[in-house]
């Protein structure tokens, strides 16, 4: 993993945690210490064993470089750290160090601490998005009849309400955070199969020390092994990348909203947020560049995991093993992303008088649309739009072109057409999830 310096635009402090050396060692060794609870519980190992297997279960007895440096040439980090767990297991009982690992394989250690690491990084990140959906939906509930100018291919378009953009955002941030919570809850499962997926080395007692082991580690058992299978996996990993372009769209909208000459919006100001290292009056949208930074590093990293899924037979080489560290960048990523756009959301100001100015900026020329549907009624569609095009040409005040119609398309409620019903729908929407 790349240092916190490095990783400091990618990642938040607790994800990094979740994911650190420290977490990996302490959820790996979790497991260890359930599994000789488990069989020692089933007789299969002595039951004075297993509480010394336990007390040797504690990260910092152990040395994460050496460990890394051992993990290299076995393909799997479980080797060394259970040939360190059995030396320290010898320190205290050299019969209980005969013990250790007992019916497991190197795959069921790694894939546990990887569920276990997403049981501790995901949920806080869920809490958020929750934040984060109820934050924008207050807003839009607010400007459900600001007026602003809709914006097609970058360039002006017809009027739409501030609260429609907005509820948007919240509709897609939540949709992808309700998906994303359904496949973390798939993958909270242990992995435990043994040698091949058979628990063959456990003969009649696999069942009593499955749920044994599942019961402890607080994990859910699944029907069977899922070494090669690995939808699981994957599917929490497109969630994952979903719930940053949700976020992506609404960064990308804000950053565009807070362009100087634009000026319809704005991030959370505070002491160095914002700032530029050589130009003092800028106040750039730091929360929509970390959100979009993370928008550009997590298809690509979810796309690597689903690139795994055909692995071999029972258990795969190279599949699996490229897993593990593309899913702690992924969530890494993620988090850095959900921690931004949080702030962002509980902080962000619009500026109606700046988005009014904008349409008046085009001299009614928005209008065009209104106004060709309104004659189209006098005079047939055709008609209607040569003499709009011929009142654009003219340049100036589009509504003074077609003075006649200043009245109807100066009508607020009806510039804005179905916009604020959206608004209300979506919201409801949001409301019935």
């Amino acid at each position: 993993m790349a240092g916190r310096l490095v990783n400091a635009l990618g990642s938040s402090a607790l994800a990094a945690e979740a994911f650190s050396d420290f977490a990996a060692l302490r959820h790996m060794l979790r497991f260890e210490a359930a599994l000789a609870q488990a069989v020692a519980e089933a007789r299969l190992i002595p039951e004075r064993a297993a509480p010394v297997i336990v007390k040797a279960c504690d990260p910092a007895l152990y040395d994460p470089v050496a460990l890394a440096d051992a993990a290299r040439r076995t393909a799997t980090l479980t080797v060394p750290v259970v040939k360190a767990l059995t030396d320290e297991v010898a320190k205290r009982d050299a019969e209980a160090a005969g013990y250790v690992h007992w019916g497991a394989t190197s795959q069921d250690v790694i894939d546990t601490a990887m569920v276990l690491q997403l049981g501790e990084a995901l949920p806080p990140l869920l809490k958020e998005l929750d934040d984060i959906v109820a934050a924008f939906a207050s807003l839009a509930r607010r400007h459900r009849r600001t007026p602003m100018l809709g914006r097609t291919l970058l360039q002006p378009a017809t009027p739409l309400a501030l609260g429609q953009k907005i509820a948007g955002w919240a509709s897609d941030v939540e949709r992808a955070a309700r998906r994303l919570e359904a496949s973390f809850n798939e993958t909270q499962v242990v992995q435990f199969g043994g040698a091949s997926g058979s628990l063959s080395a456990l003969g009649e007692k696999a069942e009593p020390v499955m749920l044994s082991l599942a019961r402890r580690l607080k994990l859910d058992l699944p029907a069977a092994p899922w070494f090669t299978q690995r939808v699981r996996v994957a599917a929490l990993a497109q969630d994952a990348a979903l719930v940053v372009g949700a976020l992506a769209k609404a960064a990308r909208d804000i950053s565009l909203m807070m362009q100087i000459e634009v000026g319809e919006a704005a991030e959370p100001s505070g002491p160095g947020r914002g700032g530029s290292s050589t130009m003092p009056h800028k106040r750039n949208p730091v929360g929509a560049a970390l959100v979009l930074s993370a928008a550009g590093r997590a298809p690509m990293l979810a796309a690597t995991i689903v690139a795994a899924l055909p692995q071999e037979h029972e258990r795969a080489l190279g599949g699996w093993q490229a897993e593990w560290p593309t899913m702690a960048a992924l969530i890494e990523t993620l988090a850095s992303a959900v921690q931004a756009m949080h702030e962002v959301a509980a902080g962000l100001t619009v500026d109606p008088d700046a988005m009014q100015a904008n349409m008046d900026a085009t001299e009614g020329a928005v209008l065009a649309e209104r106004a060709t549907f309104l004659l189209a009624g006098r005079m047939g569609k055709q008609k209607a739009g040569k003499l709009v095009e011929e009142a654009l040409a003219k340049g100036g005040s589009f509504v003074e072109a077609l003075g006649q119609l200043e009245k109807e398309l100066s009508d607020e409620m009806a510039l804005l057409g179905y916009s604020p019903n959206f608004v209300d729908r979506l919201l409801a929407e949001l409301k019935r999830r």
